[in-house]
């Protein structure tokens, strides 16, 4: 038996010793109290700290013997991040145009992926501004939503292009 199947070994079988401990302690007589789970806390932190030890001197590697002396420390309050997320939207200047860089066609449904986003004609984009009018694999025809605006065509582009 190696030296990490010994280790694993043992881990289990302090898993089920405090396993066991809990299910026979706990329960008995009357609910359990806070002198009760104080005992109990400290019986796990005892048998934790043997099985650290034992880990440290198994002769694992000195990751394995940090983490199991980590494990022992208490969490740090606010340990994870409790706010909520802001997302930004960047507007689409007036001057760029949106890139075309994919293509689908899946029967008689054809969608076009524009600035990562799919449409199907008809679709009005999520910039705002434009109506997809026709998909073809080559290019994509916009029309603008004022009544004076041309049409805009945009020809595919590769999307490793971006990534360069």
């Amino acid at each position: 038996m190696t030296k990490r199947e010994r280790v694993l070994v043992w881990f289990m079988g302090a898993a089920v010793v405090v396993g066991a401990g809990m299910f026979a302690l706990g329960g008995k007589d009357k609910a359990a109290g806070p002198s009760n789970s104080a005992k109990a806390v400290q019986a796990v932190l005892a048998d934790a700290q043997t099985l650290a030890k034992t880990v440290r001197d198994a002769g694992v590697r000195d990751t394995s013997s940090h983490v199991a002396a980590m494990a022992l420390k208490p969490w740090e309050p606010g340990l994870f991040y409790d706010q909520a997320l802001e997302f930004r939207v960047e507007a689409s200047q007036g001057g760029t145009l949106p890139a075309y860089t994919g293509f689908v066609e899946m029967g008689a449904l054809r969608l076009a992926i524009i600035d990562g986003y799919e449409y199907r004609e008809g679709d009005e984009l999520e910039t705002g501004g434009y109506l997809v009018e026709s998909i073809r694999p080559d290019q994509v025809t916009l029309r603008g939503l004022d009544k004076d605006s041309k049409a805009v065509r945009l020809p595919y582009q590769d999307p490793s292009f971006f990534t360069q």
